[in-house]
């Protein structure tokens, strides 16, 4: 519905909007004015009633032949028996000095508000010069009606009406309802529309790709075209940079192997040491720097991973090497335990360990949580990795260790690419100042968090808040 109402709209979005909010607005005071035209013809309706009433009095009194017909009333010869099918009928009276006549009010289906028109009474009686009332009661039904009446002296029977008061008319709650429930189709209309030319935007802004439908705005199919070409140029200059780290790494690993080579020549030890340590740390500040640049070459495709999984493998792994590394997933929840006849209650703790699904990618988390425990060993000694559930459909990983930690005005600037911390202890390291940046990197491609801070014991903790879903 929504779709072939879009491909009847403009393609450009400007014309298409205005388009819609025109008609919303012009729908919107169609149903206002329609409910409003509705509302005055009852109440005029109404108003009309004590003159149309004081018109029926006039012509019991003359008794002016059939047909007849007034500003309201209407008058012909009726048959000598009332039809029966499909109608109810109400007897009543109309008394005029003394005496009275007969008529039966004929209308179709039932009365709504009887009680109006009988005024509690089996067969109630309405004087010649109070009509206006009666016929004010037949009018607030809202429904067609006719009133045959019996002339005295044999004249015959005659069939009233009253064709703009006695009509099948809706109420008024009835009347405001539709118009209510008319407007709000009317902006959900414009709403699911709106909604719908909105919808590969909102994709190209997730997932830099949509899928277009033949009624999409021609600046969707602009955007899209365009982001396509960027991409293509993008997977163009990464697919030249891997060529070039490539060839980088190949060039720099011939020198550097016959660097090494040629100091193994120098007599003097020291001097040969020295310069070997210049040379490693030569080669792992290029490799280091390499690897950083490679992370945008080498992205892997995102799949589903158990991080629980992953987490409890690496600690493994570092304890059969002899590491101190411990991993506590989140295991133990405690519950009250309800009381019974034979006692009981307190809490309990119940052995729950979740799986942690998470969408992706196996290889980079795993480098990246190697490198925060690499870290937790080595400024610390120890690791110990946790992780939780939180509520919004995010997990939490903590890596602690009891060193000395990092000052809090250096939070944000370790994240930085070559950035190292003056301490003896990182002085004394080889580290080259890029393990915290790739770790950012990654967290980051994984639309996740990173900080540090402290546990409530104190330590030193890395902190990483990753979504399920990328």
């Amino acid at each position: 519905m929504s779709g072939l109402i879009l491909s009847l709209l403009p393609r450009s979005l400007e014309r298409r909007m205005v388009v819609v909010l025109i008609t919303a607005v012009l729908s919107v005071f169609v149903v206002l004015g329609l409910t409003l035209n509705a509302y005055n013809t009852r109440e005029l309706a109404l108003a009309n009633s004590f003159e149309a009433g004081a018109e029926l009095s006039q012509y019991i009194r003359g008794t002016a032949p059939a047909p007849f017909a007034g500003k309201f009333l209407q008058v012909v010869e009726a048959a000598p028996s009332i039809p029966s099918d499909g109608v109810s009928t109400l007897p009543i009276r109309i008394g005029d000095e003394g005496s009275s006549l007969t008529a039966t009010l004929v209308f179709e289906g039932a009365l709504p508000r009887v009680d109006l028109i009988t005024r509690d009474q089996r067969n109630p009686i309405y004087q010649v010069d109070n009509l206006g009332a009666f016929a004010l009661a037949v009018t607030r039904q809202d429904k067609s009606a006719r009133l045959y009446l019996t002339l005295p002296n044999q004249q015959g029977n005659r069939l009233i009406t009253f064709p703009k008061l006695w009509q099948d008319r809706m109420t008024e709650p009835v009347l405001f309802i539709i118009a209510a429930l008319c407007i709000t189709l009317v902006f959900v209309l414009a709403r699911s529309l709106i909604h719908y030319t909105a919808a590969p935007f909102r994709s190209l802004a997730k997932y830099e790709r949509a899928e277009l439908k033949p009624w999409d705005t021609e600046e969707a199919v602009a955007l899209q075209d365009t982001l396509v070409r960027e991409q293509e140029a993008r997977a163009q200059l990464l697919e030249e940079q891997k060529r070039m780290l490539a060839s980088i790494s190949h060039d720099l690993r011939t020198p550097a192997t016959r660097l090494r080579l040629r100091l193994e020549q120098i007599e003097s030890t020291t001097l040969r040491n020295r310069m070997l340590h210049d040379v490693e740390e030569m080669t792992r500040l290029i490799a280091a720097s390499l690897d950083f640049l490679r992370f945008n070459a080498l992205l892997e495709e995102p799949q589903h991973l158990s991080l629980a999984a992953l987490l409890q493998s690496l600690c493994d792994d570092y304890m059969d090497t002899g590491n101190d590394v411990v991993f506590v997933p989140q295991r133990h929840k405690l519950t009250d335990q309800s009381r019974n006849i034979f006692g009981g209650g307190g809490e309990v703790e119940l052995e729950v360990e979740g799986r942690a699904v998470m969408n992706g990618q196996p290889t980079a988390l795993r480098r990246a949580f190697s490198n925060l425990i690499d870290n937790a060993l080595k400024y610390g000694g120890a690791a110990t990795v946790e992780m939780q559930n939180l509520e919004n459909d995010q997990l939490l990983v903590s890596i602690s260790d009891p060193g000395p930690g990092i000052p809090d005005h250096l939070h944000e600037k370790v994240f930085e690419p070559f950035f190292r911390n003056d301490s003896v202890e990182r002085t004394r390291s080889s580290s080259v100042g890029l393990g915290l940046s790739i770790v950012k990197q990654i967290i980051n491609a994984h639309g996740g968090e990173i900080s540090l801070g402290e546990t409530p014991e104190g330590k030193f903790c890395i902190f990483v808040k990753l979504p399920r879903e990328l």
